[in-house]
């Protein structure tokens, strides 16, 4: 149990937060102390050495100045430097000495080093060095008299190296305490950055189906938090949109089976009342059959809608001519239209193939024209066919002359079981229930299609399918004409 609680430790976001930013944070220090520690150095060694020069410098002058004229004077000089630069930290083992080139001793400190092994410089004036653990300057010294002499200046590297040392120790230090506070910090800092996606998780876990209206919190900072919050309550609104659109579908739907139904059990409890005719029973049973007939299409409908929203509309590699369904429906219309006092009309129809079902497509076409046929008391239906200029998409366009739609029941035409008169009575024709659009928005959609409408009050609606073009299309036969 604890390995497990462990691993699951080890896999959460804050966990990974936490090292990154402990890796981060170390590794930043750490090239930092490097680069400082190196920068430390150089600057202390290029310090240590310019101190150095000057004072050999001040040696060299003594020696020119007072040598040999004045060795009494050049031997105080010399001390009382001795005596000032034995007072300062990185000087307090100073030396300095002086000797002909032949060797003799002319001055030196008590404490210069045994054998310092270093040539003699080739020019009169040389830069320091490292000999042992002393840095030191050797140089060629001219005199009043033309004589040459060798000077030897420097000092132990100690105390520089003591500086370094404790320079090493505070940023070994540093480190320590860097990476002892680095996970704690980080720690704190992860679950800073971590408390709003756990109030995220926790408020998404506890959002229920029953409660649509419960929204992730958005805390107004803008960042990607809150774009992920508000990416969510986005999402949320399109769920509750659907399953707000399904409940409305199943309560329509059971209200459009309940009708028929009821009609199917009266008509049954009338014939089972009393004895009855056999003209009697057959008027009841026919009925039932109209009544059957009814429930059936819409089962049907019902169907089509649920197999659109499923996704099993799309017809594969079939293909369809579609001017020769809009040649048959409008002349399956084309009694019903006159029989309204209504003129449908179709003109010269291009040769168009699209993919898709072919029952499906004519359902689209005959959905179309019946609902033109409908609403249009007086006039005329007019359906034209044609391809876009690109030949890429083909369309089609039904227009009457009827009563048209409202502007507030434009957006809403195509939603199922919905009527533009707001009532729920049945049409003087029958088989109409609030489908028909919706089915044919679902095949146009499920084709890689696109349906509109355009309509003014009084003056008619025009739909137009836009479809996508079989490469086909463009064939040797004639095309249909009404």
């Amino acid at each position: 149990m604890p390995f497990g609680r462990l691993r699951d430790l080890f896999s959460t976001l804050r966990f990974r937060l936490l090292v990154w930013v402990t890796g981060v944070v170390f590794l930043m220090v750490v090239v930092t102390m490097v680069t400082v520690r190196i920068v430390v150095q150089r600057t202390t060694s290029a310090e240590f050495s310019l101190l150095l020069t000057d004072e050999a410098n001040t040696v060299q002058v003594a020696v020119e100045e007072n040598y040999p004229q004045d060795k009494a004077q050049l031997h105080q000089t010399l001390q009382k430097q001795a005596e000032a630069l034995s007072r300062r930290e990185w000087f307090r083992e100073w030396f300095s000495e002086l000797d002909t080139t032949d060797g003799q001793l002319i001055w030196s400190t008590h404490n210069v080093p045994a054998k310092l092994n270093t040539p003699l410089p080739s020019k009169r004036s040389a830069e320091p060095m490292d000999v042992g653990d002393y840095r030191v300057i050797i140089r060629r010294v001219a005199a009043h008299d033309g004589a040459t002499l060798i000077m030897r200046c420097g000092c132990s590297r100690k105390p520089v190296e003591e500086d370094l040392q404790l320079v090493d120790r505070i940023m070994l230090w540093t480190g320590l305490v860097t990476l002892l506070l680095a996970p704690l910090g980080g720690y704190a800092l992860a679950g800073r950055a971590t408390r709003p996606i756990a109030k995220l998780i926790s408020t998404a876990a506890s959002l229920q189906p029953s409660k649509l209206d419960e929204r992730l919190p958005i805390r107004g900072t803008g960042d990607e938090l809150d774009q992920l919050s508000a990416t969510i309550n986005g999402m949320l609104d399109r769920i509750a949109s659907y399953i707000e659109r399904n409940r409305d579908f199943v309560a329509n739907a059971a209200h459009e089976l309940r009708s028929p139904l009821a009609a199917i059990r009266s008509t049954v409890e009338v014939a089972l009342n009393r004895q009855r005719t056999p003209e009697e029973y057959a008027t009841l049973l026919g009925d039932v059959v109209e009544e059957c007939s009814r429930l059936a299409g819409l089962v049907s409908q019902l169907l089509l809608l649920a197999e659109g929203d499923a996704g099993r509309l799309i017809a594969g590699n079939q293909s369809v001519r579609l001017d020769k369904i809009v040649l048959e429906s409008l002349d399956m219309f084309e009694g019903v239209a006159e029989a309204a006092g209504i003129s449908i009309r179709g003109g010269d129809l291009p040769v168009v193939t699209v993919p898709g079902d072919e029952a499906h497509l004519r359902q689209v076409v005959r959905n179309l024209i019946d609902n033109a046929i409908k609403f249009t008391p007086s006039g005329q239906v007019q359906v034209s066919l044609g391809i876009a200029a690109d030949r890429r998409r083909a369309w089609l366009r039904v227009r009457d002359s009827g009563i048209g739609i409202a502007a507030d029941d434009l957006p809403r035409i195509f939603e199922r079981f919905y009527r533009a008169d707001k009532a729920r009575t049945r049409e003087s024709r029958p088989g109409g229930h609030g489908l028909g659009l919706a089915i044919c928005q679902s095949i146009v959609t499920a084709l890689g299609g696109e349906i509109a409408v355009a309509s003014q009050v009084g003056r008619g609606s025009t739909f137009t399918v836009w479809l996508p073009v079989v490469p086909e299309t463009i064939v040797s036969e004639a095309p249909a004409t009404v």
